[in-house]
């Protein structure tokens, strides 16, 4: 009776498959950048817990979660080539729709 693969070939694919996704997950999260940690004052800790002021997360303007420089230039090619391709292509199909209405008889 037939097992499937053997267990040495489960391993490779499964260590390749790990590897690949820890690579895939490292360059992803490389376009951006971490958030700032605005800590509090050790006084408005201490204030805090006299007052009996519960924890309360804020999300600050200064606080945020943005895309690198690299990342920011990169994608901004990107976006300049594909717009110009858009473009060429809608030029390309406006020539012909002239064309073809400039040789139809009417």
């Amino acid at each position: 009776m037939s097992q499937g693969a053997p267990m040495t070939h489960k391993f490779i694919v499964g260590t390749i498959a790990i590897l690949l996704g820890g690579y895939v997950t490292y360059k992803a999260g490389s376009d951006f950048q971490f958030v700032k940690f605005e800590p509090h004052s050790p006084e408005e800790v201490a204030r805090r817990k006299r007052e009996k002021i519960p924890t309360r997360m804020e999300v600050l303007e200064s606080a945020t979660l943005d895309l690198t420089p690299e990342a920011k230039e990169r994608i901004g090619k990107k976006m300049l080539l594909k717009q110009s391709q858009e473009q060429h292509v809608e030029k390309e199909r406006m020539k012909r729709q002239l064309e073809q209405e400039s040789s139809s008889p009417k």
